[in-house]
């Protein structure tokens, strides 16, 4: 498993909450619309 780190901003839209990811993070990483990523949360000690 590869890990990668960004900090993201979560936002509220809707009764949803939303990540922004970073376009620099897109580039890096190819991301592109519609497309599923994984996401591992940590609780902050």
């Amino acid at each position: 498993m590869i890990r990668r780190e960004f900090d993201a901003k979560l936002r509220r839209v809707g009764n949803s909450f939303v990540i922004t990811v970073p376009s620099s993070i897109i580039k890096r990483f190819k991301l592109k619309p519609k497309r599923y990523i994984t996401i591992a949360l940590e609780n902050e000690k």
